[in-house]
């Protein structure tokens, strides 16, 4: 093999060590970190802003597990509800898993994924490898930053930062017309806050961290 391969290969090698290094500096990954989130739901019953039906519980998320796989680092997580009752209709999952792919991290409830295997589904896989879909964040996080699934328009943007928090806003049509989506994410932590409003008929989810609590110091 002739220098200028080796020396290609290694470039290669060290970009991908740089972007796995970066996405580990922001998001916490040890088997044993837990979250402790708040959730609040607030919608339209038909008795106006006075009466909405409000709904408040909180809920525990423990990283219970990490496999490297071809597609990228599988984080698992048990979440279960530890006070109040979700709204009618809302479901916990009990086994959400995230994706750490390069420098992007896809978060929790949308990853498709088999606890017993320590797999992608089939179809999430497909899906993501022809780049239909978005991540949720992508390191490091710096104003203005967007990012998006590789055939569409970018799908997120940093619209500012304080300190090691920042804020990160929705720029597409989805989730839906009339929805604004706002998710505040912290360096060493992960999603410290966020809001779901739709501006027509009131409905509303807001979620806060109430705490976070990392492996190497409980």
């Amino acid at each position: 093999m002739r220098l200028g391969q080796v020396l290609a290969i290694m470039v290669v090698t060290a970009a991908g060590a740089d972007t796995q290094s970066a996405a580990s500096e922001w998001f916490p990954a040890h088997p044993g970190d837990r979250w402790i989130y708040e959730f609040t739901t607030r919608d339209d019953n038909g008795r106006g802003r006075a009466h909405l039906d409000v709904h408040s519980w909180k809920t525990e998320e423990t990283t219970s597990g990490t496999w490297d796989i071809p597609e990228g680092l599988l984080v698992a997580r048990q979440v279960r509800v530890i006070e109040g009752a979700p709204r009618a209709g809302w479901r916990v999952d009990p086994n959400p898993a995230y994706l750490v792919r390069g420098d992007c991290l896809y978060a929790g409830f949308g990853v498709g994924w088999d606890p017993e295997t320590h797999r992608l589904t089939e179809e999430f896989r497909k899906e993501l490898l022809a780049g239909q879909i978005a991540p949720d964040f992508c390191f490091p996080l710096s104003p203005r930053k967007q990012w998006g699934a590789l055939d569409s328009r970018p799908d997120s943007k940093v619209k500012g930062a304080k300190g090691d928090t920042f804020h990160i806003t929705n720029i597409s049509s989805y989730p839906g017309s009339g929805m604004d989506v706002d998710v505040w994410f912290e360096k060493g932590v992960g999603i410290v806050r966020e809001d779901e409003i739709h501006n027509g008929t009131i409905g509303e989810i807001h979620v806060r961290l109430v705490r976070f609590e990392p492996a190497s110091q409980r």
